[in-house]
């Protein structure tokens, strides 16, 4: 597909075609008046605004509610009042409510036993602290999704910008081969093939446009909001994103997914330890007044259940299991960021690379080609074709270099989040 460069056929215009200072001047002044009330959207902005999204508040509920779970799992039982009156005979003659009835009224308690109390406690402080884990995780994927859309959306919209401008160069080419051709100072062939050139350019710019409007409205979606016309994405793909070395072991300490992991451990190992003390029975201590037929006497017992068929075996059996569960899912956590620092390091260091030492070159090759083939045609020492695809391949190498640049960013965000860092 053939594609132009602003700051290429600029150049080329100088020595080649005649200049629009007048419509150049006026360009300047419409892009001042454009970027008047503008508002910029950093990169740290928008995952600020990711992290207040409604995605990102109910992560916030979950730990509410894990909170909830505390001071529920640290309440005690509450008494029971028992009014109870036996003997009743309300259908004879004689009978007397206060002289005739047994009469009881008193307070039964249930004492936990095996520590039941602490044990509720320390399972739902650990469920707490695995839901604030979990949270620290979402918020980090948030920020990586933000980041990630963020950059795309960079790059879409300065290689479809890239475009349009190419494409009003081109526009200009296009009717000065149309007065060349109408002096009779230039072959028709040569017209027609500026116009296919320029069909062509066109059809890019469309797509490109259609992919930079969908980036955006990716983009609002991860922000929680959508983006207005006015929102300008200030941070630049050319600023260099380096990423300082971690080491594994502070790796696995920062990583969230490896902290939910741990503190899945943690509270599989409390549920055990309150599974085995809710098989051990609870004493009912009751105590209180009775009147038996006219005397008023004291009231006191002591329930115990009878422990022998159910000692909670299957849930303890369950936690047992539970508990190998976590310690899977915790070599399962370390083994993935092993694996996912390895390739994200490689990844990175091979993007770092191409940007830092053959993008420059590859650049600058391009813009010297143009450059010859442009001062060439100009004095006809090569035909169209050749001008053509010289304008073709550094317009590609431009668009490559913008994708390139934000695959780098991209290899740099991953690296972060294999690191467990916050974007």
């Amino acid at each position: 597909m053939p594609c132009f460069s602003l700051s290429s056929i600029s150049a080329r215009k100088k020595r080649a075609f005649p200049l629009l200072p007048v419509a150049a001047g006026f360009a300047a002044l419409l892009n001042s008046i454009a970027a008047y009330g503008q508002i910029g959207l950093s990169l740290h902005d928008a995952i600020l605004q990711a992290q207040n999204s409604p995605s990102a508040r109910m992560t916030q509920a979950q730990i509410d509610e894990a909170h909830g779970q505390v001071t529920q799992a640290g309440l005690r039982p509450n008494p029971r009042l028992y009014l109870q009156s036996e003997d009743l005979r309300p259908w004879a003659n004689n009978f007397d409510f206060s002289n005739n009835t047994e009469d009881y009224g008193y307070l039964s308690q249930t004492i936990e036993t095996a520590g039941k109390r602490s044990r509720r406690l320390q399972l739902a402080n650990a469920n707490m602290q695995q839901t604030e884990a979990d949270r620290t995780l979402q918020m980090q994927q948030i920020a990586g999704r933000a980041a990630a859309s963020y950059w795309n959306t960079v790059s879409t919209a300065q290689i479809s910008k890239l475009l349009q401008q190419d494409l009003s160069a081109v526009d200009d080419m296009v009717r000065y081969h149309q007065e060349r051709v109408a002096a009779g100072a230039m072959r028709g062939a040569d017209l027609l093939r500026m116009q296919i050139e320029r069909d062509r350019l066109f059809i890019a710019l469309e797509a490109a446009r259609r992919e930079a409007v969908l980036a955006r409205v990716d983009l609002g979606r991860q922000i929680g909001r959508p983006l207005n016309e006015d929102v300008v994405l200030s941070d630049s793909i050319d600023a260099p994103d380096p990423v300082p070395y971690e080491d594994l072991a502070t790796v696995l300490a920062e990583r969230p997914d490896v902290t939910l992991a741990e503190d899945g451990v943690t509270a599989a190992e409390a549920d055990l330890k309150l599974q085995k003390s809710l098989g051990v029975p609870d004493l009912d201590l009751l105590g209180g007044y009775k009147r038996n037929s006219g005397a008023n006497t004291l009231y006191g017992g002591l329930q115990i259940p009878l422990p022998f068929g159910n000692r909670n075996q299957g849930q303890v059996q369950r936690t047992q299991a539970s508990i190998r569960l976590a310690q899977n899912q915790l070599e399962e956590a370390k083994l993935m960021a092993q694996t996912d620092v390895a390739a994200a390091t490689e990844a990175y260091t091979r993007e770092q690379e191409i940007v830092e030492k053959t993008l420059p070159d590859m650049r600058a090759r391009a813009k010297q080609n143009l450059a010859i083939m442009s001062d060439a045609y100009r004095t006809e020492g090569v035909d169209l074709l050749r001008y053509i695809d010289a304008e073709r391949t550094e317009m590609d190498v431009e668009v490559n270099a913008l994708r390139t640049l934000a695959e780098y960013h991209q290899s740099a965000l991953r690296l972060k989040l294999a690191y467990g860092v916050q974007p």
